[in-house]
């Protein structure tokens, strides 16, 4: 099955390197758009095609509605004409999710992406007339948030089929281990239908599974594998060992990086390599203590991948 859909001239676009943006802060916890603007610069200057905005690892639920349209605002007047933007407008409440995708659609970004709604128990209709609901509000192609891990929401792969039928559901940010689920959604939806793998410490297996690209975390402080990495396998090459050593080398950093909070290690990081003037995060997220700073910092000076 291939649908044709609203999207569909928007595909070769929305391809490829995704970085999921943190949100710089200054100590006292106010946006701190100066660093910000750095970060996508620097990460233009790398390489990657693209970016998601206001996801769950720019702390988009501890922020504002007014706070995620500045970071929007930010990253599409930085990256205008330079990389495609996808905004993450995912709220619990459907209409702050629609006022948020109407914000996105005025700024003219190439998509909006939202996560399931979650923590009240809804059935998969009310889910599917939450996503209609968003994309009947505006004209802008929607990118279906899959995290399960995070939701708890776990939907079939029948809703996804069902739902790829709507003519501004262009795709699925698929974060999840589950290879086999994504295959078989783009068995089930087409070659059209774009898939992005989320889970990067898995890139090279998910790019076998039929993702067309990535949306990552870890792209923020290191981007250069991944862009290595999709280009191997844009180019055909028969190269699964330089595909194999390329991810080894980010998972280096990832497992290191899961020994403590994905979010703080992320933005110490990008502290580290002078993209961001604090690594601060907004509570109940914490700030790391001394002892865990030099433990990363003896770690950063040690990895070349990190220090680029």
């Amino acid at each position: 099955m291939d649908n044709g859909r609203a999207g569909s001239s928007a595909g070769t676009r929305l391809r490829g390197i995704f970085t999921a943006l943190v949100t710089p802060m200054d100590e006292d916890g106010r946006l701190d758009l100066q660093s910000l603007e750095r970060l996508v610069h620097d990460q233009i200057e790398q390489g990657v095609d693209g970016f998601y905005a206001g996801g769950s690892t720019g702390e988009a639920f501890l922020l504002s509605g007014e706070e995620r349209k500045q970071v929007l605002e930010t990253v599409v007047r930085c990256a205008r004409g330079r990389a495609a933007v996808i905004a993450h407008i995912g709220c619990i409440g459907t209409a702050e999710s629609i006022r948020l995708a109407e914000h996105a659609e005025r700024l003219e970004v190439d998509a909006v992406s939202a996560v399931v709604p979650f923590y009240y128990k809804l059935s998969e209709q009310d889910i599917l007339a939450h996503y209609e609901a968003i994309m009947d509000a505006v004209s802008t192609p929607m990118i279906i948030y899959h995290y399960p891990g995070a939701t708890g929401v776990r939907l079939p792969l029948d809703f996804y089929e069902r739902i790829s039928r709507h003519p501004r559901c262009i795709g699925v940010k698929f974060t999840s281990h589950a290879l086999f689920d994504m295959q078989q959604i783009r068995a089930r939806c087409g070659r059209s239908f774009l898939i992005f793998n989320g889970h990067d410490e898995v890139y090279a297996s998910g790019a076998t599974a039929g993702a067309d690209g990535a949306i990552g975390s870890t792209f923020n402080m290191m981007p250069g594998p991944f862009i290595r990495m999709h280009r191997l396998i844009a180019g055909g090459a028969a190269a699964w060992p330089q595909l194999q050593a390329l991810q080894a080398e980010a998972n280096e950093v990832i497992a290191h990086m899961m020994r403590y909070a994905v979010i703080p290690y992320e933005k110490y990081m990008l502290y580290m390599q002078g993209i961001l003037k604090s690594p601060a995060v907004r509570r109940p997220l914490r700030d790391f203590t001394a002892r865990e700073r030099e433990e990363l910092e003896v770690f950063y000076r040690n990895n070349p991948t990190l220090r680029r």
